[in-house]
């Protein structure tokens, strides 16, 4: 039997939060708590808990409401919300379906079930929930926005547009609008649709221009347009407006060294407030062009003003390296890594300095150390295994793999074209018109060339998708003929499904080369050849081949290059991404272009 007074304060609870009074609904229940909880308070309670973001304790007041009443589409609902706030997702899927049946137009659980679909990586399942709420609900902006969502998510950017050009068409809230022109913005730009993106910018600009990101945005959309100027002048507006803004510096003096403007290059650090955060900065960048005693006169005064700046010190240490100075890095690393300080690139570093000073020991013990932690750190496995090789240690065979791990396939012409010769000369023309007219990033591997921005695959280009669709069936079937071994550490990752962690196209001019690098973030690496000068067929010269073995660093190995591929358009080559390799230069009149992307397992 409930106890009017009871029940009298439930009814004040559940108007003070269908007020907004959070606070005063807590206050009002908090003496009910002390004794056992009715199930007429129990749904109140969870509705508090909810707002207050303590899923763990409104999830179950939720699921007693329901066993009271199953026909109740909202007690599912509340129930599901709070499941989803504890990361419970399959659970929160099963409540919002409840939900729906109950209330077959509640448009809230078909959101939230479509977002708890998303989690679970259903994207398919929650384009159909979208869309069957949009057939019930045709001017449901949130619904529209959500589906187109999920289709740039799965790389449907052309599909995107559409459902966020309907919710424009019923949007009223200016801040809503602002929000669907910026994500219309983001489909436009996957489609190379620069104009039209950036005229949705503008729009978006105008109606809330304190957005997120926003700027930046605009920033990439006139860089892909070739106004380099418009771009400049925007960062200047932002570094006037937050001057310490370390992202905005360092992109900004990048754009700046890829137009040549060397006598502007750096000058915004200078102008900033002199913080840590600045200084550490300017140093970082004048480090990526091998000025070590400029980096290590920034580290110096940093370290004056406080010896135990971690930051600092690993930059000291690698202004030594920079400065050839390799017995003295090894020295300043140890000492990091003996007060626990620095994280985990100061072990790789530390490698690097002691192959440098003559050591491969001692680089082969730093290499252990951090492998044990992250067994798939790929520059520790590439410094690894030359420690390795400087010691005549054919672990390193085994663990790169050179003559088995190396796999090169010609692929076959993509669906509708008779010869890959027709293909590659099509998609050459198309990928040189998105290739920027800039020189390369400062920190990128590429000389004498360019580097497509952001990621190629899923970015609207038809006839790279074609491709792709030849290049995911030979990499399905290289990663299905690798051998299962767990003790290795590439071939401990096989996995059956893989996603794309980057991929982009270089063009390498005369005399251009890719410097000695590795992929960080990858697990197998790839190169394709798109359009490759007659000059390359030399197998003396190598001209323009990509080379393996090699490393970046100056270390006395015999017969470095252990292998090396002859470019062939049509041609895809696949390799561990720790893997060290290079480009012989290109000496040619016409360039080798080439797609080129990281996979790691899904």
């Amino acid at each position: 039997m409930i106890v009017p007074a009871v029940s009298q304060s439930v009814a004040l609870g559940w108007q003070l939060l269908q007020a907004g009074k959070l606070a005063a609904a807590d206050e009002i229940v908090r003496p009910l708590l002390a004794h056992a909880i009715s199930d007429e308070l129990a749904p109140l309670v969870g509705a508090i808990r909810l707002q207050q973001g303590r899923f763990s304790e409104a999830a179950p007041m939720f699921e007693r409401a329901r066993m009271l009443h199953p026909d109740v589409g909202r007690f599912a609902f509340l129930h599901g919300t709070a499941l989803a706030g504890l990361s419970q997702f399959e659970q929160a899927v099963s409540a919002f379906q409840a939900a729906i049946k109950h209330e077959p137009n509640f448009s809230d659980a078909h959101l939230a079930l479509g977002r708890a679909q998303r989690k679970l990586g259903q994207l398919q399942e929650a384009q159909s929930t979208y869309r069957k709420l949009l057939r019930a609900q045709p001017e449901n902006v949130d619904a529209h926005i959500a589906l187109g969502s999920v289709l740039a998510e799965t790389g449907q950017l052309a599909g995107a547009e559409a459902p966020l050009r309907r919710a424009l068409q019923y949007a009223r809230d200016p801040k809503v609008q602002a929000g669907i022109r910026n994500n219309l913005a983001i489909a436009l730009s996957g489609q190379n649709r620069h104009a039209e993106a950036l005229e949705s910018l503008e729009h978006t600009q105008t109606l809330a221009p304190e957005l997120p990101g926003l700027d930046q945005r605009r920033i990439n959309t006139l860089f892909q347009l070739g106004r380099f100027e418009d771009c400049l002048v925007l960062y200047n507006k932002l570094l006037d407006r937050n001057p310490t803004d370390l992202q905005t510096h360092q992109a900004y003096n990048s754009l700046l060294y890829r137009l040549g403007r060397k006598d502007e290059y750096l000058s915004s650090y200078d102008r900033a407030p002199q913080t840590r955060e600045i200084l550490l900065g300017k140093a970082g960048m004048l480090s990526l062009q091998k000025r070590g005693a400029e980096a290590q006169e920034i580290y110096n005064s940093l370290l004056a003003h406080d010896p135990l700046d971690m930051a600092a010190a690993a930059g000291w240490a690698n202004s030594l390296m920079l400065m050839e100075r390799y017995g003295e890095a090894v020295m300043a690393f140890e000492a990091i890594i003996n007060r626990r300080g620095g994280g985990a690139e100061i072990f790789s570093s530390a490698a690097g300095a002691a192959l440098m000073a003559g050591d491969p020991q001692k680089a082969e013990h730093f290499c252990h150390v951090q492998l044990r932690d992250k067994p798939h750190d790929q520059t520790c496995l590439a410094l690894l295994g030359t420690a390795w090789r400087l010691q005549d240690n054919e672990q390193d065979e085994t663990l790169n793999g050179y003559d088995n791990l190396i796999r090169v396939i010609d692929l076959d012409p993509p669906d509708g074209f008779s010869s890959m010769e027709s293909f590659n000369a099509e998609l050459g023309t198309y990928l040189e018109r998105l290739h920027p007219k800039t020189d390369a990033y400062l920190e990128q591997s590429l000389r004498g060339g360019t580097q497509t921005e952001g990621s190629l695959f899923g970015a609207g280009h038809a006839l790279v998708e074609k491709l792709r669709a030849r290049i995911e069936e030979a990499l399905t079937s290289y990663v299905a003929d690798l051998p299962a071994d767990d003790s290795h550490p590439f071939l401990a990752r096989r996995a059956k499904n893989f996603r794309y962690a980057g991929a982009w196209s270089s063009l390498l001019r005369d005399q251009g080369f890719h410097v000695n690098h590795l992929h960080p973030v990858g697990w197998i690496s790839s190169c394709y050849y798109v359009t490759v000068p007659e000059a390359t067929k030399d197998p003396e010269t190598r001209n323009g081949w990509i080379k393996f073995g090699e490393p970046s660093l100056e270390v006395p190995l015999k017969n470095a290059i252990r292998r090396a591929v002859q470019p062939v358009p049509g041609r895809l080559v696949l390799f561990p991404s720790y893997m060290w390799h290079g480009t012989v230069p290109l000496r040619a009149p016409s360039p080798r272009t080439t797609i080129a992307f990281d996979a790691v397992p899904h």
